[in-house]
Formats: C-alpha cells, structure tokens, sequence
C-alpha cells in the first residue's frame, strides 16, 4: 500500500469517526426539553409507592415532615385490617421501642418538678419486696434505667409463654419483680448498654408508684395531653381501634399486635405520624408548655438507646411486624418521621430524607431525554476509590460479590439504580433503600429523584459509558463501569398460600414428636401438635426452639408452614395413612432437614 493509499484510508476512517461522533451528539440532543421541577412530596409518594410494592403489598407507609414552614404527610398502601382503608397522618402504628422517649420525658417530668432525681438509686422508689442488685459497690439509679444501663441481663430465656406471637402477656409486676431480686449484674451499672430488658419496666414501676397513680394515666396527663397527641395511647380505644394498621413479620404475614405487659413502658405506646410530628415541633419548632421541652432539656428523653449522630436526634423502634422511626435535625430545624407495617426500614432511611433538597424552587428540574439513552447506562458499577464505603440496604440488594457497587437498571420508560450491600443503621446512604429513580437534567446529568444529589454519566472517545459519579455532600463519588448486565428489579414478597383441609386429615397429625439432636435443635427437640377448631397448633421444647404455641397453615394434607419464621413442617405417611413421622425444614440457608419420630397420637 502506497503512502497516498494510507492517507486516503487514514482520511475515510477519520471522517467516519467524526460523523459516528455527530450523529451521537444529535441523539443525545434529541427531544431534549426542560420540565418544571417536582414537588418533593410527589417524589416520595412515588417511591413509597415503589417499596409497598416490593415489601409489603398488603401493608402500608406513613411519612411525615416538619420544618419552620409546615406539616406534610406522605403515605401510601392500606390498614390491612379488613377494612380497605387507605393510610393516612391518622393511621395507628404500634411504636415499640419510640415508647421509651416519652418515658425518658416523663421521667424528666417527675425531675423538673422536683418529684425525683435522675442519680437517685432506683431501690428507693421500688417496692421493699425488690432486692435491687449491685456490683462493685455500685447502686442501680434512675439514671441506668432511663439509659439502659443497669447491668440486669437479659430476663427473656425465663420466659415460658403461653402463645410465641405475643411473648410478654404473661410477664407480669410480679414476675419481674422475682427476676431481678435473683438475678446477679452482668456489668457495672453505667458501663453497657442493653435494649429490650426490664430497665423501662422498672422505671415505670418506679414512677407510677412515686406519683401515687398508674403509668398510663399519668403519662396521658403529663405528657400526651399537653402535646395534645390525643391518638396516642397505650391502651387502643374504641376509636383508634378502626385506625390501627396491621403489623407484618419479615415474611409479608399480618400479624396482632403484642401485649407488652409490666413492659409497657419499653414499648407498649399507640400513635400517627400526625402526633408524632407534634412532639418533633415541641422540641424546638414551636413553643412548647411542657417542662422539659420549654426548659431545652429533651436531649436527655433521648437514652443512649437511640443515637445522636452530628446534629441529628433519632429515636425508633420496630422488629417485631413495624417500624417506627423519628428524626429531628437540629442544624436544619426539620424532621421526619416514619411508621411502616414493615420491619425493614431503619434511621439511616430518616436521615436520608432529612438530607434530601425539599423545596421545590431549589430541586433540580428533570429533562426529557431520548428513551434510548438509558440502555447505554444500564449495568454494574463498582466504586473508583476501594476506600470509600457508603452502605446502602434492602433485602433486595444482597448477593453480589461487590458489596459497595451500584447498579443500574430500566424499567419501560424509567432509570433505576440500586446499591447492593447490606449496612448498619448507622451507614450513611448513597442511595435510598430498595432503589432511586433517576431523572435526566441532560443526555449525561442525571439526579436521584428523591434526594436531589447529582449523577453524572461518562463517555469514552467511541461513546461508550465507562463510568459515573454521584454528589454527596459536595464530592463526587466516582464509579467504573463493570457491565453491561442490569441487577433485577425488586419483586413483591411471595407469600406461601394456606388451604382448607379436612378436620379428619388434621387429626392424624395431632400428636407427640421426638427429634434427636442435630442442627437446629443440637440437644434435641420434643414437638407436640393438637388441632384447636380447623386449626393445628404446634409447640417446641429445645434449644434455638421457638418459645410458646403457635400456628402452623396447611399448603397440603402434608406439608405445612409457619408464618412466624418461615420453616416448613413435612409430615410422612405409612401404607394405611397413618403420620409416622416429621421433618423440619428450616427458612435458614444451610440448616439441614430435622426429623422427629411421632411417639404417640395424643397431645398431653
């Protein structure tokens, strides 16, 4: 080939680069035209929509927002209750543990008036029958209660429930009681924090017997009723009954509410989004009757239970079928809070929303762009920087072999990116739970709907995406492109379906069971099954067995499951239809099969 010929061809190569350069350039202009910008509250409708959708279909979620300007609520899903209500400010969630902030604030109460002493030992204000414990010298005060660091252990391997679903109805002031006047400390008192003991339980007593009255209605009078959180109550009446959202399990199952029992102050309190957004503007949004709140000392209703992270207050509660969550920061004088009938969301999703542009005149406005412009961003992307670790969560999003990479996927005529990896409360989020839309503000400048923050596309010389970057708090967090193959969509829970047998079926079930040890049960386990009504109920008797009675819901003759936890019973037959025996099939990955031998045909 001649020197003239290497030219020619060096020439047609360059003109055809530069026109596959043009004719890219035009596509990415094409259809290209500003829109206004969305109102925040429609964002998050939209993506509330996303995850009733993939985590609890029959559930419901309730967000609420505050700030100097106003109130708004967000919702979306239903009460599940049977009565085809949709949630709204109004609905009824179970707080759980966000109960122990207004007995943090009634115990404040008692103190400003004078009533108590936070470093007064808690023995003083107990009944003479407890025998408060020590350790080193060191007493037990009001102080390690409120804050939950008493020392007590744990008291829930005591327990012998009468039903699994609602473990504490039975645990009385008596039973309490007799457990700490035999337990010995694990720890100093002041020195660890334990969630979930009978700290509050205690504190409750203590103040109830101090104040000459119950702790439910002298929590109404000194507390509820000033903050004028009327829906708010330990004890559901009448009218808030039809209100009440119901609580589901891990599994997507609707579940009753428990009975907290002595341990009401822990985690026995009722209430909306509606009152709870009232007690956020107490703390410092507007002004406030209420003692510790006037006064500017509600940092310490907050126990060490709930985190102070910066200039952010979070206190929340939930594990048992909901979640409850409430957030206040005190730089940017918002808050937010959640109540879900599901136990996924945690504070790091509050304090996304807290970080999130919610004016409408300083969001970014979205540009439509060509349809056919997602494709090429579809895929996996890993982090630029190995030393960067922001932990986004969901159920969805584990799995893959890079824990902090993000993916990005199309749904019809949207952009989605989710970030598999599973983190802690306390992570910050790059990105919200489940996945963020992605709204184009060019061919390559896209943003998180929700939040607001930047996403930019990058393009080699051929066109070809090799990367993104993504705002957070004024960097750009740079991801490569790893491939081209999209993560899948988040799909609704799949829920195992009961069907109707015949009594005369269920009763050969019924029955004695012996497990020899093995995984799960390492010491073995003893099952009983007696039918009450058209229903089976099962009890277990060993280790890692699940305490008190319960449910079990027929998919066939023989194979049975439990909402509870999600494991399977299989019940083997003889020639002559008899049950000889039955197999535990465990909802854990990697927990073998247990098979227990039926010893006999009646239920003690």
């Amino acid at each position: 080939m001649t020197n003239r010929h290497r030219r020619c061809l060096k020439d047609r190569m360059y003109m055809q680069e530069s026109v596959r350069r043009i004719c890219f350039t035009l596509l990415l202009l094409a259809f290209s035209f500003p829109v206004a910008a969305e109102d925040f509250t429609n964002a998050l409708h939209a993506y509330l929509r996303l995850c009733v959708h993939a985590e609890i279909p029959n559930g419901c979620i309730v967000v609420g927002l505050v700030d100097e300007h106003g109130s708004r609520i967000v919702s979306c899903g239903t009460l599940d209750n049977g009565s085809g209500q949709e949630a709204n400010g109004d609905t009824v969630f179970g707080l759980h543990s966000t109960t122990g902030t207004f007995t943090g604030l009634l115990l404040q109460d008692m103190v400003e008036r004078a009533e108590m002493k936070l470093d007064d030992p808690a023995a003083e204000y107990l009944p003479y029958s407890v025998r408060m414990p020590a350790r080193n010298g060191k007493e037990i005060t009001l102080r390690h209660l409120v804050e939950e660091t008493s020392g007590i252990p744990d008291f829930r391997g005591t327990l012998n429930p009468k039903r699994a679903d609602d473990p504490l109805a039975d645990f009385d002031a008596e039973k309490m009681d007799t457990f700490v006047s035999g337990c010995q400390l694990a720890d100093d008192p002041g020195t660890k924090h334990f969630h979930g003991g009978v700290d509050k339980g205690l504190l409750g007593q203590a103040i109830a017997l101090k104040a000459g009255t119950d702790f439910e209605s002298l929590m109404v009078e000194r507390i509820l009723r000033p903050l004028g959180m009327d829906s708010t109550r330990f004890t559901l009446t009448p009218e808030l009954k039809p209100r009440l959202a119901s609580e589901h399990n891990e599994l997507g199952y609707a579940r009753q509410g428990m009975d907290w029992g002595v341990l009401k102050p822990l985690g026995g309190l009722y209430s909306t989004a509606n009152d709870l957004l009232k007690l956020i503007s107490a703390l410092d949004l507007r002004p406030s009757s209420l003692g510790p709140l006037k006064n500017g000392r509600w940092e310490a209703c907050f126990p060490s239970g709930s985190q102070q992270r910066g200039a952010t207050v979070y206190t929340g509660g939930g594990g048992f079928g909901c979640r409850s969550l409430v957030c206040y920061d005190r730089a940017r004088r918002r808050g937010t809070v959640i109540l879900s009938t599901s136990a996924d969301l945690t504070r790091s999703f509050g304090n996304f929303l807290l970080e999130s542009e919610w004016e409408s005149d300083q969001r970014p406005a979205q540009t439509n762009i060509s349809i056919q412009l997602y494709d090429s961003y579809t895929g996996l992307y890993r982090p630029a920087s190995r030393g960067f670790k922001l932990w986004p969560f969901s159920r969805h999003q584990q799995g893959t072999n890079s824990q902090s990479s993000i993916g990005v996927r199309r749904d019809g005529n949207r952009l989605f990116a989710q970030a598999p990896g599973s983190g802690s409360p306390t992570d910050d989020l790059l990105l919200p739970p489940i996945a963020g839309e992605l709204l184009p503000q060019s061919p390559i400048h896209f943003f998180e709907r929700l939040s607001g923050r930047p996403v930019t596309f990058f393009r080699d010389r051929r066109g070809k995406v090799t990367g993104l970057t993504m705002g957070y708090h004024g960097k750009a967090v740079s991801y490569e492109k790893l491939s081209n193959e999209p993560p899948k969509a988040p799909e609704p829970r799949k829920k195992r379906v009961a069907v109707k047998v015949d009594t005369k079926l269920l009763d050969v079930c019924v029955g004695q069971y012996d497990i020899p040890p093995r995984a799960p049960f390492p010491a073995g386990g003893k099952v009983t099954i007696w039918r009450e009504g058209d229903q089976l109920v099962c009890q277990v008797w060993g280790e890692n067995a699940i305490r008190g009675a319960f449910n079990i819901y027929p998919e066939s003759e023989t194979r049975f499951f439990i909402k509870l936890n999600g494991a399977q019973l299989s019940f083997l037959k003889n020639d002559k239809g008899q049950v000889t025996a039955v197999i535990h099939h465990s909802s854990r990955p990697g927990v073998p099969d247990a098979e227990g031998k039926k010893m006999s045909d009646r239920a003690q």
